[in-house]
């Protein structure tokens, strides 16, 4: 099996079996990283490299979308803000123009650092709720009197 292969279903197995939370920051990881090699590849010129690069990142900006849960009250906000991003990589794609490439970057990684520490604590809560109580005294030994 060739490298690329094993790295593939390296990374399938590791989607497959993540968690929601870790698969949340992994998309926005993905179009972070589309979005920056776009603004390289539009820094040399290369517009197929950059048009593929943003379509990418849009298509992981639809999936993070699509995984809203609309029922949930704040959903409908982070669909706006996720069309917003599709929009400037959009507009970046169409003008081959980095300025917005730069913004929706800054954007993406606030909100992946925010989902991160949200599953963090969320987790760390998790844990300490599963702990057993940490019990003292008579509780602790057999005594009859």
């Amino acid at each position: 099996m060739s490298a690329a292969a094993q790295y593939n279903a390296y990374k399938r197995v590791d989607v497959e079996t993540s968690s929601q939370g870790k698969l949340i920051v992994m998309l926005f990881n993905g179009a972070i990283q589309r979005a920056e090699e776009a603004k390289r590849q539009l820094s040399k010129g290369r517009t197929e490299g950059v048009h593929n690069n943003l379509l990418r990142a849009q298509d992981i900006v639809a999936e993070l979308r699509n995984s809203l849960d609309m029922k949930v009250a704040i959903a409908k906000q982070l669909d706006r803000i996720y069309e917003y991003f599709q929009h400037l990589l959009i507009k970046a794609n169409i003008r081959k123009d980095s300025s917005p490439l730069d913004e929706v970057i800054t954007h993406l990684t606030a909100m992946r650092n925010t989902w991160q520490e949200a599953f963090a604590k969320a987790a760390t809560q998790s844990a300490e709720e599963s702990k057993p109580a940490n019990v003292h005294g008579a509780a602790v030994l057999n005594m009859q009197g």
